[in-house]
């Protein structure tokens, strides 16, 4: 009895040590589990990184950039054959829609320190490129995506002359959008590129109604979009046989099919319009002139008559 009273014993003993044990690896697993998690992760280099590190904000150079770029005298420089002004005038800058922003927030990488002339087209194009996009991601997805996006990268001989944001937009003295001021000026924005267009625009009601104030009038991008511009035969343009009339719908509610066939950028006068537009075009002309013409002669034939009778030289009213 004693001796498996002892053996009992033993038995117990050895199963506490072992749960106690094994309690203990637990608890201690779990502690450094905890310890691990609530640690920061290792840097690339393998060291931890700081923890509460305030971000440092981005430093304003814009007085110190302006200090120079202020200057009339500061000349230009030759980017691929065409004079780019250095010059920024200060007071266009700060009424921009980016009178705000600092000088480095677009130019990303530039210090005030005295730097080195950049004279690289491609440069130019990249870095406005990306600066634009930070803010405006969406508008640069659709830009990449139009007719003006595809051609600067097709790497022909007429990428070169695709338009960049800058291009349309400015550069330092960005304007809103919807300002009539803005809209009054697209035409030759567009007309830069587009030579003549904006001309037989003017000829137009909503060129007329725009020079004259009318905010509302349609403008070249309200017709062929803005950033997402593509030529009439894709199908996704908005000016596409399928998409056309909703485009005209949305200043013009009542538009039927027959108003989409108005005839716009096209010269009256031209042998190229349509011959129906070319011969009442001419019409009108002939009769302009005849009319005028003979308004004229009969107006010199009055005042002849009234010289030989003397209508104008009598005196005492007879």
């Amino acid at each position: 009895m004693v001796g498996g009273a002892r053996n009992s014993a033993r038995e117990l003993a050895k199963e506490f040590t072992f749960s106690s044990g094994r309690a203990l690896f637990l608890a201690f697993s779990t502690l450094l589990i905890v310890v691990l998690a609530a640690a920061p992760a290792p840097a690339a280099g393998g060291a931890p990184l700081p923890q509460n590190q305030p971000v440092a904000p981005v430093t304003d150079f814009t007085q110190r950039c302006l200090t120079c770029h202020s200057q009339p005298y500061l000349g230009q420089v030759e980017v691929d054959g065409r004079a780019k002004s250095l010059f920024v005038d200060p007071t266009a800058y700060k009424d921009s829609v980016h009178g705000l922003l600092p000088c480095n927030a677009c130019h990303t990488g530039f210090t005030p320190d005295p730097h080195q002339m950049v004279s690289n087209a491609e440069f130019f194009a990249q870095t406005a490129g990306e600066a634009c996009r930070n803010c405006h991601d969406d508008q640069f997805e659709m830009y990449k995506q139009s007719y003006h996006g595809t051609l600067s990268r097709s790497g022909s001989a007429e990428s070169e002359k695709a338009p960049l944001c800058v291009d349309c937009h400015g550069s330092h003295a960005i304007q809103k959008v919807n300002t009539l001021a803005y809209r009054q000026g697209i035409q030759d924005v567009c007309g830069r590129c587009h030579g003549g267009r904006e001309a037989t625009y003017l000829d137009t009601y909503h060129g007329k109604a725009v020079t004259l104030g009318r905010q509302a009038a349609a403008t070249c991008v309200d017709c062929h979009g803005s950033h997402s511009i593509l030529p009439v035969a894709n199908p996704q343009s908005t000016l596409s046989q399928a998409n056309i009339l909703g485009t005209c719908r949305r200043c013009h509610p009542e538009a039927s099919k027959g108003f989409t066939t108005f005839l716009v950028h096209i010269t009256p006068t031209s042998p190229k319009a349509p011959l129906v537009v070319f011969l009442v075009a001419m019409f009108y002309l002939v009769l302009i002139i005849a009319v005028f013409s003979f308004g004229g002669v009969h107006t010199l034939l009055y005042i002849y008559r009234g010289l030989k009778d003397g209508l104008y030289f009598r005196k005492g009213g007879h």
